[in-house]
């Protein structure tokens, strides 16, 4: 017989998919059992409840998410261009490669359950870390015009990020072709603040 722990991550894997390719709304706790091979009572035995269950799938995501994050991190170059760029890139690299884990993190910060929306939120501070906003704040803003506020340029590049993002950061884009996104993005990303030069 499995152990308690085999029988755990069991239905932590069939409920990631589920939420996963369902959302929380949608999703079912009777599939859930059935692709755990366990039974409904033994989820609610060792998660109380639906909500709960979306909970600690979440937090399992968002620290795996973090853990990846963490390693390519170390990979980054200097330049707080090119790391905006390849942050954007490896965002959209994360969401092709784990399309499950992705949409429950994005569900849960965008949308999350209502019994659980305290929690969720609370767990949105280990996020910050990825922020671009956290990387605009090291950009030297000594040569911008002084007529544009700090905030205004911060939220310039913001918007430009997630232009890029819809732009060419999809689930067709293909990994051969990122090199010559990254090299376009980043010239845009250049021409926008040579724009906002004294």
């Amino acid at each position: 017989m499995d152990s308690k722990a085999s029988v755990y991550d069991n239905i932590i894997e069939a409920a990631l998919i589920e939420f996963g390719t369902k959302g929380y709304l949608v999703a079912s706790t009777n599939v859930i059992a059935k692709n755990a091979s366990v039974s409904k009572g033994l989820i609610f035995k060792y998660f109380s409840s639906k909500a709960n269950l979306f909970y600690i799938v979440f937090e399992r995501e968002l620290n795996f998410f973090l853990e990846q994050y963490r390693e390519f991190k170390t990979q980054l170059k200097n330049d707080i261009f090119e790391q905006i760029i390849d942050i954007v890139i490896w965002k959209g690299q994360y969401a092709k490669r784990y399309p499950n884990s992705s949409n429950v993190l994005l569900e849960g910060i965008a949308n999350p359950p209502l019994e659980i929306k305290e929690q969720l939120l609370g767990k949105l501070i280990t996020l910050k870390e990825i922020s671009i906003s956290d990387l605009i704040s090291g950009i030297a803003f000594d040569k911008t015009n002084p007529e544009i506020s700090k905030e205004t340029v911060a939220r310039v590049i913001n918007i430009a990020v997630a232009g890029l993002q819809a732009t060419y950061i999809d689930k067709n884009t293909n990994f051969e072709v990122l090199e010559s996104i990254r090299s376009e993005s980043l010239e845009y990303l250049k021409i926008l603040i040579r724009g906002m030069e004294k």
